[in-house]
């Protein structure tokens, strides 16, 4: 009696632990595995809009500059992950902060994002890409178990003078759509550059202060490009 009693819980037992095995071995549904050539595509579609609006350089100022500028910010919006941005680079303060000020945290972070994204990559200057590697990764920033990421080298003409430099996308699907959560200039992650330097402020200022410390950033950045776009040619 007491053997089969055993031999009865052994037997039910390991049905529960075969279904529990068989729910994690499960494949994952189609619609939320990563999809590299589709994230590609998408990206190639986008820089191939880049392309065309970095062979136009209208003088600051004028109409077609706000058009162009305009059209970039409206494309870069379309496939850049603001939302995550913002969160991630805010971390532990995020979920302790109003959502009024989260919003407005949310909108400088996006501004001062944008400003340097486009002007290491787009304003009044010619490049060339070629795409040299790309893949799923695991874990690159906490909050994304998994993504991909494509690698880029660009040649460029700025101001008469040849540049370089190696470009990584990293990318993340979000409600159905392939998103860039970080971009790598030359091996420099802007998402953990920025995390890291709001960390040091955060400690000591209150969200005001940052947000007033975002602003004071986003001036200067944009006080340097206007000294370097009206600095006379040399001779």
């Amino acid at each position: 009696m007491k053997q089969g009693l055993i031999v009865t819980i052994l037997f039910v037992c390991f049905g529960i632990f075969a279904q529990t095995a068989a729910v994690k071995e499960s494949p994952k549904d189609p619609a939320d595995q990563l999809d590299v050539a589709a994230a590609m595509k998408l990206l190639e579609t986008k820089e191939q809009a880049f392309e065309r609006l970095a062979n136009i350089n209208p003088k600051k100022g004028t109409p077609k500059y706000a058009a162009k500028d305009k059209e970039i910010k409206e494309i870069v919006e379309e496939i850049i992950d603001y939302r995550f941005i913002a969160e991630y680079i805010i971390g532990k303060k995020w979920s302790e902060t109003s959502e009024s000020k989260k919003e407005e945290l949310f909108s400088k972070i996006k501004e001062l994002f944008t400003d340097v994204y486009l002007d290491k990559l787009f304003y009044n200057k010619s490049y060339e890409k070629k795409y040299l590697d790309k893949g799923t990764e695991k874990k690159y920033l906490k909050g994304v178990p998994e993504s991909i990421y494509i690698t880029s080298e660009i040649q460029g003409i700025f101001k008469g003078k040849t540049v370089g430099y190696e470009l990584v996308y990293h990318i993340r699907r979000i409600d159905g759509k392939y998103k860039v959560f970080d971009v790598e200039l030359d091996t420099v992650s802007l998402a953990r550059n920025y995390r890291e330097q709001f960390e040091k402020n955060l400690k000591e200022k209150t969200v005001d202060e940052l947000i007033a410390n975002i602003d004071k950033k986003i001036k200067s950045s944009k006080e340097k490009q206007d000294k370097k776009e009206t600095k006379p040619a040399a001779k």
